[in-house]
């Protein structure tokens, strides 16, 4: 794979370093140790004239925070994002993964996707209000935090506990949209309105003890993964929210179905999942039914005992609409009642309003910058740090913009291997992202 140097110069150079050397420093979560990254990024605030706050939650787990004060005639706009990563394995890496490596017009590392491309983005857009000294009506808030990998608590969850004055906003922009999508060809962007609930339990089953010499029906383990497999191959029940159903309607007009076929019914939904590439029809799915997907067994710690008790361990995610009560019921219908069930981890299901001020902003400014392509509201499948900002009273939108070719595999990137961003694309970005937030704010 060839070496190349950087085709930017000026302004967009300096996107782009800031984003390597992000990508050089290791946050791999765990153990975090986020405090370089917070330390570098008040650095190069401090740099450009801000006053920024390093907040540490304990040693090491360290976040970020600045503001550009605006007229405080509007409350402010918060710009967060992520300094940690998920752990690599380097030995399937083309380019050691903290490298920050220039190569194939992209930047290569681990975080470029999720998402220290775009905090980088977020901190070039307060670089370049301070140094336009424009005027706005709202304070714009940086805030680059720790944790968010595995839960956020020692990060911006932190900062809504313990700080939450550095970061009150009425409105947050953040991950989880944004990114160039592609449905028979045309281009979309969309805009994260939703995210669903987590609500991670474990199934536990007991049986009679015995010698593995004797087999008998009905062991702990054999009941325990028969759980499993029942979980692992049945969808549970269908429920349309209201973004999953914009999103259905606009997917099946572009692949050019009836206006009878654009309604999110499950005949549909079904019906669109034969055209559709098969990762597309495994997220429609996933935003339309609540999940529960086994992600682990134990039982027994000797090869020749029959264990007494066997337990499941399931990641749980709930639609906005539903609550953990609604859904472990759904569970238990399906499982039966002869297992405890013990909830682990829990966080809510969100959606906002796919309109307001700062979505209108979003599609007014695509409209210049992706004339062509289609700005929809989407539910994400997984949860974000917006369950800590939506806590303080926030709207929070998830919308980092990158453009990138059909051909570009971002959804098998982020937290795979070979993680990178392209350089043409995240530049574009950077200004998309700085117009929103200027005209959001002005």
């Amino acid at each position: 794979m060839a070496r190349i140097a950087s085709p930017l110069e000026g302004l967009d150079f300096e996107a782009v370093r800031y984003l390597q050397d992000l990508l050089r420093i290791d946050t791999t979560n765990p153990p975090g140790r986020e405090t370089a990254a917070a330390r570098y990024l008040a650095m190069v605030l401090r740099d450009e004239g801000y006053d920024p706050v390093v907040v540490e939650s304990s040693p090491g787990r360290g976040s970020v925070v600045a503001r550009y004060s605006g007229t405080g005639e509007k409350p402010p706009l918060l710009l967060y994002g992520h300094t940690d990563v998920v752990m690599v394995e380097p030995a399937s890496w083309s380019w050691p993964p903290f490298s920050g490596e220039l190569s194939d017009g992209c930047v290569w590392g681990r975080g470029a996707l999720d998402m220290k491309g775009l905090v980088a983005q977020q901190l070039m857009v307060m670089l370049l209000l301070k140094r336009s000294g424009v005027r706005l009506r709202r304070d714009v808030i940086f805030a680059a935090t720790a944790d968010e990998e595995t839960g956020g608590e020692a990060g911006i969850g932190y900062l809504v506990d313990h700080h939450p004055d550095l970061i009150r906003a009425e409105y947050a922009l953040s991950e989880g949209g944004g990114t160039t999508m592609y449905v028979a060809g045309r281009a979309f962007y969309d805009i994260r309105t939703g995210e669903k609930g987590t609500c991670r339990f474990r199934l536990r089953t007991r049986g009679r003890p015995g010698h593995g010499s004797i087999p008998r029906p009905g062991t702990a383990v054999a009941r325990i993964a028969e759980a499993a497999l029942i979980l692992a191959n049945t969808r549970l029940p269908f429920h349309a929210t209201v973004t999953a159903g914009r999103f259905f309607s606009t997917v099946a007009a572009a692949l050019g179905l009836p206006p009878g076929g654009r309604r999110l019914t499950p005949e549909n939904l079904d019906r669109v999942i034969q055209i559709l590439p098969a990762d597309f029809g495994y997220y429609l799915q996933a935003v339309t039914h609540n999940t529960a997907t086994p992600t682990g067994l134990r039982a027994g710690n000797r090869i020749n005992v029959i264990p007494g008790e066997a337990e499941l361990w399931v990641d749980g995610r709930y639609l906005p609409g539903q609550t953990p009560e609604s859904f472990l019921d759904e569970v238990r219908r399906l499982v039966g009642p002869d297992f405890e069930l013990e909830r682990v981890d829990l966080s809510p299901a969100l959606e906002s309003d796919s309109g307001g001020p700062l979505y209108e902003t979003i599609v007014e400014v695509m409209r210049e910058y992706a004339p062509k392509a289609t700005v929809i509201p989407a539910l994400m499948s997984g949860a974000t740090d917006a369950k800590h900002v939506t806590r303080l009273g926030t709207t929070c939108l998830g919308f980092g913009p990158l453009r990138v070719p059909e051909s570009f595999p971002a959804e098998h990137l982020v937290h795979g291997h070979d993680e990178r961003i392209p350089i043409d694309g995240y530049v574009w970005g950077t200004r998309v992202l700085h117009d929103i937030v200027r005209r959001f704010c002005s």
